[in-house]
């Protein structure tokens, strides 16, 4: 297993033969030409000019590319990654940060006599980008469509992921599982709906995802001790 002590970068073409491997190291991989084809044992992707790759050490991982394709892969050690950003695969849209920092990138690559302190300091602003509050689109997803069915298959493929796999990633980041987070939003709203407007009791709960007006009863019950009618009641007397 090849060994990776000090961080260093190489641009990369790969073939349309998929191999597959695991290595003690990172990559952080950046896009300059084509699609590569990845899959790790939960996630499928495809890594294209709007998105970067961050692959953690021990990640066992399948790759090829059926078409003309260059890369710029980072080749990152253990001990140059904090806790946040070594356990999990992370696909990332390319925004003007992520453009910004790649040019810069490639620039001290290119560079002859490549400052490696400098290369140091970009991938640590680079580490930075991947730890904040990265938005999840199946998160997302549930949060502007709660008030619709939504198949757990659905949420899986916009995070790529597995279906089996996905319930367990949601309740490590969420720390509730699908349906209990789906029910809290359309919770949340129904109170709004309840505090601000005349709706009545059915319409509310057809309007938050619930076809009858018992289902938004009894989660009402269960969340707040009390039903809808008396939730209202309540708001408006104080």
């Amino acid at each position: 297993m090849r060994q990776v002590y000090s961080t260093f970068a190489e641009k990369m073409h790969f073939i349309d033969i998929e191999h597959t491997h695991v290595h003690s190291f990172g990559h952080l991989v950046l896009p300059l030409q084509g699609t590569l084809n990845l899959k790790t044992r939960q996630r499928s992707l495809i890594v294209d000019y709007q998105h970067i790759l961050f692959l953690p050490p021990e990640c066992e991982h399948s790759y090829y590319s059926k078409e003309r394709n260059e890369f710029l892969v980072f080749y990152i050690p253990y001990t140059m990654l904090s806790h946040n950003c070594a356990d999990e695969v992370k696909y990332l849209e390319l925004d003007a940060r992520w453009r910004a920092l790649r040019f810069l990138m490639l620039s001290e690559c290119q560079n002859k006599k490549t400052n490696t302190t400098a290369m140091n300091q970009l991938l640590y602003y680079s580490f930075q980008l991947i730890q904040q509050n990265q938005e999840y689109p199946s998160i997302r997803y549930l949060q502007e469509n709660y008030h619709t069915s939504i198949p757990l298959k659905t949420l899986a493929i916009l995070e790529h992921y597995n279906i089996s796999y996905y319930s367990q990633w949601f309740q490590k980041k969420m720390g509730v599982s699908v349906q209990v987070y789906l029910q809290k939003l359309r919770l949340q709203e129904a109170k709004r709906l309840l505090r601000e407007t005349n709706y009545s009791i059915l319409a509310i709960a057809q309007q938050v995802g619930y076809e009858h007006q018992a289902s938004l009863t009894r989660i009402f019950k269960q969340s707040e001790g009390m039903a809808p009618s008396v939730y209202r009641n309540s708001s408006i007397n104080k």
